[in-house]
């Protein structure tokens, strides 16, 4: 055999090789994407979702995506945090099952996994599809780190782990959005912190310098105001106490010890947090924002972020 039929013959070799090399692993990626798809927990995806319920015994929470955000539509009317639903749908709506511990439910066995009372229903309403998608939560394990759940239209049992489980165990305080007052402080051009008949104002006439304007005139120490500004933002409501108090006497915000006002524009009306009377059960401190009705609960400490004295929050 010549040289060059050799060379032809070895080419039509390696290009059958290379061919049912590639047929091979189309095939593969088939059966691994098949895989991977019947290992999700559910077949849409996050942004498909409209409405979510948490049912839990006789407690019902009901949630709603507008378009622009979600909320809690019941048992109260919030906004949601954000940062939670977020990592609830990559939880909870991108699981992957573990294991089908049966292909059709024994439904004299469900007990046994507490399936025939589930724990925990979680439903959701999609864009495009009418009919609810549910996932019923049961009991953990003997090790506590996997649980056992079901899903609507579908017959079999299911074994998760436990994180799952844990992530779709939401409360109202859970799910709520627990800002204390929405600014940013970079964005900020104006503060007071008001006691009584004592003011600290302090407002910014050039990017980067903060002056003083009251009780006296100063340049104000711009770390030190980040700092109170930083700490006000990060700062969680710890509990939900009143959504429309009839008397704000009573937590002592009728006449607050403390009054923040935060500007972020000369077109835009201040951000205005109350700080009222000290709670003795559950321990912490009255608030509430002076533009939304409900009373909410601080950390004792607090309080303590705010200057007494005008004197230590100016340059030296």
């Amino acid at each position: 055999m010549s040289f060059f039929k050799k060379t032809i013959f070895w080419v039509m070799v390696l290009a059958v090789i290379a061919g049912v090399f590639i047929v091979f692993t189309k095939e593969e990626e088939k059966i691994d994407k098949k895989r991977e798809e019947s290992a999700k927990l559910f077949r849409f995806e996050p942004d498909d979702v409209t409405d979510i319920s948490f049912k839990k015994g006789d407690k019902i929470i009901e949630c709603k995506n507008d378009g622009k955000g979600w909320y809690i539509l019941k048992p109260v009317r919030a906004d949601a945090d954000k940062e939670v639903f977020e990592r609830f749908f990559k939880m909870v709506v991108k699981a992957k099952i573990d294991a089908v511990l049966f292909e059709n439910q024994p439904k004299e066995r469900l007990s046994e996994f507490g399936l025939d009372k589930p724990y925990l229903e979680v439903s959701f309403k999609l864009k495009n599809d009418k009919k609810p998608k549910s996932v019923f939560f049961g009991d953990r394990g003997p090790t506590q780190n996997i649980a056992f759940a079901i899903i609507s239209d579908d017959s079999r049992v299911l074994r998760l782990h436990a994180d799952i489980r844990a992530e779709a165990d939401k409360d109202v305080y859970d799910l709520r959005d627990k800002t204390i007052l929405p600014f940013e402080p970079t964005k900020a051009k104006g503060v007071a912190i008001i006691r009584g008949d004592k003011k600290i104002v302090m407002e910014q006439p050039s990017e980067g310098m903060w002056h003083l304007t009251e009780p006296f005139e100063g340049i104000v120490n711009v770390a030190k105001l980040m700092e109170i500004l930083y700490k006000v933002k990060n700062s969680k409501a710890q509990a939900f106490i009143e959504e429309d108090p009839k008397d704000l006497k009573k937590y002592g915000l009728d006449k607050p010890i403390i009054k923040l006002n935060v500007w972020s524009g000369d077109a835009n009306p201040p951000q205005v947090l109350l700080i009222g009377d000290k709670s003795k059960n559950p321990r912490g401190i009255y608030a509430k924002r002076e533009s939304i009705a409900n009373v909410f609960l601080l950390e004792e400490e607090f309080i303590d972020i705010f200057p007494e004295d005008a004197k230590k929050i100016v340059e030296k």
